[in-house]
């Protein structure tokens, strides 16, 4: 072989060498974009901090003002049922009426009874007044004196039980028509008209009443909490010397029931128990509030619904609200993720120390560890993590739900 050839056939062994090395060489990989987030700042340029209301929530039944069982105070068929299940009804309604006839005929035979005896004592007297004069003169024995005298004294006691049966069978008549004590809604009739009722026993309750305004909670408070109430009350007494003179300041509550997340309904304080019980560090309250008729004609309230008391005495106080999604859990720690654009964007944790108490609104008092111009992570903070490059965006006002949502 010449050595021209063999140089031919070099180069082309070293260019088809390197043409396959291109080929096998990959593609470089495309650059993925930063993760894209949103922030929000705590309290924007010029923005003030938010007045938070100090407040604590207590859970409690509702409970009617008035509450009695209707039972029946004789024995006897149920003529009349006088009222509709669950109706409304003014103090002094009637509501069942009993058969009377037995109790009018005993009221007829005392009656006779009191007759017969009350013309017996006027015989008796009689006698007397006939027989004292002869049997001082010794015609008439002294015996038969002292039956006549004995036989007034039983007249009379006897005029005295017949009177008594008298009164008892005009009472018993008067039990027979059942009247409410008080106003309220009634409950189910659970007699039935033509049933026997008796007079004591499971088989003498008629029904229910229920006061309907106004309503009552009662709940508890701890005795820690308690304690604060009378200094924050002591220390506005000091600066009011005229509330210092009312014995029984006000203390205004708000209230919501079942599954309801605004507070509607306001009252107050209106009972303070005597006494801590020492079991449970804890003391008796109940809140009053207002039942009226809607334009529906019902009252919202009704005995036994679950209720949240929430109970404001402090003053409100300045605060750095932050959305509660954007608060994360490291174990027992809480912290946020910001956007540090001093740093090209990269994510930073930041721990915080938040309130155990959330906002009507979403928000979470943040207690220590941001300032309010921290550009914090609230949307996209489950897929962030610190060290990383993310695109915030425009930034967005801090989330909020609307007031009374569920």
């Amino acid at each position: 072989m010449s050595i021209t050839n063999a140089r031919v056939k070099w180069f082309f062994l070293l260019g088809l060498a390197i043409t396959v090395a291109g080929c096998s060489r990959e593609p470089p990989l495309a650059q993925t974009p930063p993760l894209e987030v949103i922030v929000s700042q705590p309290l924007p340029p010029g923005a003030k901090q938010n007045l938070i209301p100090d407040w604590d929530i207590y859970p409690g039944p509702v409970e009617a003002r008035d509450s009695v069982e209707i039972a029946a105070r004789v024995r006897g068929h149920i003529k009349e049922v006088r009222f509709k299940d669950g109706e409304e009804i003014a103090a002094g309604t009637e509501l069942f009426l009993i058969d009377s006839d037995p109790f009018q005929a005993e009221l007829k035979q005392a009656k006779g009874q009191l007759s017969t005896w009350e013309a017996k004592l006027k015989l008796a007297e009689e006698k007397i007044a006939f027989y004292k004069p002869l049997a001082d003169k010794g015609t008439v024995s002294k015996e038969e004196l002292l039956q006549v005298i004995a036989d007034k004294g039983e007249a009379i006691g006897s005029i005295d039980a017949a009177k008594g049966k008298i009164l008892d069978a005009e009472l018993n008549i008067g039990y027979c028509t059942v009247t409410s004590p008080i106003a309220g809604r009634v409950g189910e009739a659970l007699i039935k008209m033509g049933n026997l009722v008796n007079s004591s026993g499971a088989d003498s309750l008629l029904t229910t009443v229920e006061g309907v305004d106004p309503m009552y909670v009662y709940f508890y408070v701890n005795e820690r909490a308690y304690q604060n109430y009378r200094k924050i009350l002591l220390e506005k007494a000091a600066k009011d010397p005229a509330s210092a003179k009312d014995t029984k300041p006000i203390i205004p509550v708000e209230m919501a029931v079942a599954s309801e997340t605004s507070f509607n309904y306001k009252g107050f304080v209106d009972f303070v128990d005597n006494r801590v019980d020492p079991g449970t560090s804890s003391i008796k309250v109940r809140a009053k509030f207002d039942n009226p008729k809607g334009p529906d004609g019902r009252r919202p309230l009704t005995a036994g619904l679950f209720a949240r008391v929430r109970v404001s005495v402090a003053e409100p106080y300045s605060a750095i609200l932050v959305a509660d999604r954007a608060i994360l859990t490291d174990q027992s720690l809480k912290y946020v993720l910001v956007v540090n654009k001093a740093k090209n964007n990269m994510v930073d944790r930041v721990d915080v120390i938040v309130a155990n108490r959330l906002q009507e609104d979403g928000r979470r008092v943040v207690e220590a560890g941001l300032k309010g111009d921290e550009w914090v992570i609230v949307e996209g903070v489950n897929r962030a993590r610190p060290g990383v490059v993310v695109n915030p965006g425009d930034p967005k006002p801090m989330p909020r739900r609307p007031v009374g949502a569920k």
